[in-house]
Order: C-alpha cells, then sequence, then structure tokens
C-alpha cells in the first residue's frame, strides 16, 4: 500500500482499485453536485452509503492515476457494487478525445477535474434527494437528506474507526416515507418541500415496487416523461435523476450555470430568451449534438468548471 495513506488507510482498507492509463478522481466526481451523503473525515477517507451497503474510500490528491484504497460495511470486498456504483468499467480517455475534438473548453476542464466520473446512484435516494436540491443551498441540502435517512432509513452496523459513529444509515424505502411525519421534515429543513415528500412516495408506492428502477430500462424520453409527470417535478429536476441514477447519459440538467455555458459556446442568440420549455430542450439538444451519447458527462465537467469558477469569484482566498 502507498507510503503516502494515512496510517488508519494502510490498516483497515484492504482493497486497491487502479488501472493502467484510466482516471479515477475520487474528490472530484464526490464534490461535483452529484450526491449529498458523502462525507470526507480529517483522513481523507471518503464515507457513503450504496443502497444498504456503507463504503470509506481514500485516495491521496494530487493525481487521478493514484490507486484508490476502499472497504465495504458491513459485508466486505463488495467490487461489483463499488464498480458499478463508480462507473469504473467506462473508459474516459476515449470520451476526452471525442470531447476535445467537439469543444475547446473542454481541454480546461478536462485537465482541472481528470477522472471526475458520473455516479450511478440508488434511485431512490437520487430521486428524493434532488426533490431538496431546487433553491436551496448545498449545507441544508445536505442536512436535509442526510436527516431523512437518520430518521427513517435502516441503520448499518460500523466499525469503531468510522469517525461517524456506530452507525450510518442506508436511505428509507419508499414505503417507510410514505407514512413520514410533515412537522417533522419541515424541521428537518424541508420546509415546502415536506409534503411533496410524502406525496411522491405514496405515488411511487402505488406504483409497485422497483418502479424507478425499472426506469433504467426504458429510453430517456419516456422515463424523463414519467418523471415530469409526478408533482412538483420539472425538466431539470428530472434530468438530474435521469443521469444521475438511472443510466440516460445523453440527458443533460439546464440550471443557471449549464445555461451560461450553452450561450457562451452553443446559443449566443437565446442569452435574452426566458428559459421556456422549448428553450430548455433547444439547450440540452445543443449539448447532445456537440457531445454525443455521453453528453451528460461532458456537461458535468463543465458544469463544475463553471462552479468552481464562481467560487473563486465569490471567494478570493479559492484562487
Amino acid at each position: 500500500m502507498s507510503l503516502l495513506a494515512p496510517a488508519v488507510v494502510q490498516e483497515h482498507l484492504s482493497n486497491v482499485w487502479q488501472k493502467p492509463g484510466e482516471p479515477f478522481n475520487v474528490s472530484a466526481t464526490l464534490e461535483s453536485g452529484q450526491a449529498f451523503r458523502w462525507r470526507k473525515d480529517v483522513a481523507g477517507i471518503w464515507w457513503g452509503t450504496v443502497g444498504k451497503v456503507a463504503f470509506a474510500v481514500w485516495q491521496a490528491e494530487g493525481s487521478p492515476f493514484s490507486p484508490v484504497f476502499w472497504e465495504s460495511f458491513p459485508v466486505a470486498g463488495q467490487t461489483e457494487l463499488f464498480e458499478d456504483f463508480f462507473r469504473l468499467s467506462l473508459s474516459l480517455p476515449t470520451l476526452y478525445a471525442e470531447w476535445e475534438s467537439a469543444e475547446a473548453e473542454m481541454d480546461a476542464c478536462i485537465q482541472s477535474f481528470c477522472g471526475l466520473r458520473v455516479l450511478r446512484q440508488d434511485p431512490v435516494e437520487c430521486f428524493f434527494g434532488f426533490q431538496c436540491a431546487s433553491c436551496n443551498t448545498v449545507i441544508k441540502i445536505e442536512r436535509s437528506v442526510r436527516k431523512l435517512a437518520e430518521r427513517y432509513g435502516q441503520p448499518i452496523l460500523m466499525p469503531e474507526w468510522c469517525p461517524f459513529g456506530p452507525v450510518l444509515y442506508a436511505f428509507p424505502e419508499v414505503e417507510s416515507l410514505t407514512s413520514a411525519d410533515e412537522a417533522t421534515l419541515r424541521a428537518d429543513l424541508w420546509g415546502f418541500r415536506a409534503p411533496r415528500v410524502i406525496a411522491l412516495a405514496s405515488i411511487l408506492a402505488s406504483e409497485g415496487e422497483g418502479v424507478l428502477h425499472r426506469l433504467r430500462s426504458v429510453p430517456y424520453m419516456e422515463a424523463h416523461a414519467y418523471l415530469c409527470s409526478l408533482q412538483g417535478i420539472g425538466a431539470k429536476v428530472a434530468d438530474c435523476i435521469c443521469l444521475f441514477c438511472l443510466d440516460k447519459d445523453c440527458a443533460v440538467p439546464i440550471d443557471t450555470h449549464t445555461r451560461q455555458i450553452a450561450v457562451r459556446l452553443f446559443s449566443p442568440d437565446s442569452s435574452s430568451r426566458s428559459l421556456t420549455p422549448r428553450v430548455y430542450a433547444m439547450m440540452a439538444d445543443a449539448y447532445r449534438e456537440r457531445f454525443g451519447l455521453y453528453a451528460g458527462w461532458a456537461q458535468q465537467y463543465l458544469f463544475f468548471g463553471e462552479l468552481r469558477r464562481a467560487e473563486r469569484f465569490m471567494d478570493p482566498k479559492l484562487d
């Protein structure tokens, strides 16, 4: 194991992922706005859950080609789930070559965030996590989603060296959320979204077990249309769900940042237009025309770059 790894990593993380020539940037992936319940401890170890399995993941900062050390709990060595969640079977260098030939601005993003991967999250967690994401701060989103899991999810027993307590929590089953208490959700900063969470859980429960998982096997437009038919879900949230858990790699969520990118790179004449459904679709299509089947991945690089530029503008200490 790497001599650069802290002692706790050397002692407890027994699995290693590394593939020659294939980048994987753990921190960029988990910090890029896709998931809301992964936390990093003082040793630089990331802790989170995938379904009913918890993971501890560490990588030396500075190179996306550094080995990644990890372990799973309560059952060790969940390799298939680990590689599936982080989409490690997908070759990024192939995509990078295509993106750089399609758009010059991609080069800087790839250099900055090389190894960033789009996650394959649990559909239920992703679905409800993004109900909290609209018009909200990252801190409030993370707190609200974490509280939801702690109140209604099943505990996962953790080792004594886990700095976040003796248990982490799996995300709640849909059926558990149908009986959630609205006042409690409001106290956990869900606010006006609280009754929507309960209503959506009831709708999904009535559709039958695994309705969200089944959307993985239908075409993108069908999955997107179904999500948009549900209470309070617009095109952007539907696209986030499609991209981050339903295998729709062509889905492109359009928000303030991705719209600014589209205006700058693809569609300068739409800068003064209202974001009507037609304009939204036009901008998303522009990404797909430029970047193809993995337009959603390319968007994530451009989005993260735009977000980091905005942070540096607001806080010079980040430069």
